[in-house]
């Protein structure tokens, strides 16, 4: 472990790393809040290196999205608990409130950052006020700190090797289309094939699923950046949704595929087999398309093979093929050709917004 600490630190020990850009960067905006807190004699001065600590992210949107975050829930949790040492004066009440302060900090720290700095700011004010007869005070100084805070990590954001966000998403974007494609080929596999230990899917789902939170979090840090129109920042939205709707797909494929009731059947095998196929190259295409792009043009192949494989089954139950398959199994195939027909429909949707993005809407 100790070995692979000190690899990772030669590792990342040089000017152009992201990482050793970020901790000088950090180090230097946390100095000097330590030095202005000494400077303006503040009652709480760790309350202003802390505000620099908490809000300071590896990007300019990140930093910028959290710091407008912290700061609307420091200002009204601030508010709140000065308002209710005013109107309360029982200290058996007080207490009461501080505990429920805690707990609902703690339930929806997880849905709400801002809310979670909101009930946790007054938290802190109410135990102050508690203990200290001029406790309304502290919070106002600590919209003050925190006010301090944001704006020395946002400039030092902004001042020192500033890194935005949306410089980094095509890889980002590049490194979940092929974590999604990994694992569709993985679902492909275990359907068309068998073998596939169902630990092996839920290990490339996993994957598949972290890349997307890792993705959609570069893609909010980045609309809240300057310098992007609202249009590019809605298509930046949109596009992550359609990101979200393929894992969706993939995830009830998998579904499909636990079920059983043994695969395709053998009259379409082959064009289940080719429509596969061609969702993985578009898969392949889109990862591509990610990363370099010399036209617009969508994929061509796909709806027509899945048109094309579409018609040909509406033959074979024309010719009665299909009769003597359950239900289930009937239910089973078509719920899979659905998922497959969907997914393509995304991955093209997909191309067109990633085409909008480079080459604005009207080329």
């Amino acid at each position: 472990m100790t070995k692979g600490i000190l690899h990772r630190f030669r590792k990342e020990f040089r000017l152009d790393s992201a990482p050793f850009r970020h901790a000088v960067r950090a180090a230097i905006a946390i100095t000097v809040a330590v030095v202005a807190s000494n400077f303006l004699d503040l009652r709480h001065a760790v309350w202003l290196p802390i505000s620099v600590i908490v809000i300071m992210r590896p990007s300019v949107g990140g930093t910028l999205r959290l710091g407008w975050r912290r700061l609307w829930g420091t200002v009204l949790g601030a508010l709140l608990g000065i308002l209710i040492l005013f109107f309360v004066n029982s200290n058996h009440v007080l207490i009461g409130l501080i505990v429920l302060s805690f707990f609902l900090m703690i339930l929806i720290r997880v849905y709400s950052y801002t809310a979670f700095s909101c009930f946790l700011t007054a938290s802190v004010i109410l135990l102050l006020g508690v203990v200290f007869v001029d406790g309304w005070q502290f919070g106002l100084e600590r919209i003050l700190d925190t006010v301090l805070g944001i704006g020395i990590g946002v400039a030092a954001s902004f001042g020192v090797w500033p890194n935005m966000a949306r410089k980094n998403l095509r890889t980002k974007m590049s490194v979940l289309i092929h974590a999604q494609a990994v694992h569709f080929e993985m679902l492909t596999k275990s359907y068309l094939e068998g073998g596939v230990s169902e630990s092996e899917l839920v290990a490339t789902r996993i994957e598949a699923a972290q890349e997307l939170d890792t993705c959609a979090e570069a893609f909010r840090e980045a609309c809240a950046e300057p310098g992007l129109r609202a249009w590019q920042r809605d298509n930046l939205t949109r596009l992550i949704r359609v990101f979200t709707r393929m894992h969706s797909l993939l995830m009830t494929m998998s579904t499909i595929i636990r079920r059983g009731y043994g695969g395709p059947l053998s009259p379409i095998a082959d064009g289940m087999k080719n429509v596969l196929q061609m969702t993985q190259q578009h898969y392949d295409w889109l990862e591509e398309y990610s990363l370099n792009s010399d036209n617009c043009m969508i994929h061509p192949d796909f709806e027509v093979g899945v048109n094309d494989f579409m018609r040909a089954v509406g033959d074979a139950r024309i010719r009665g093929d299909f009769e003597d398959v359950p239900i289930e199994r009937r239910n089973n195939i078509s719920a899979f050709i659905w998922n497959i027909r969907s997914l393509g429909g995304e991955i093209n949707r997909a191309g067109r917004r990633l085409c909008e993005l480079r080459y604005g809407r009207n080329e």
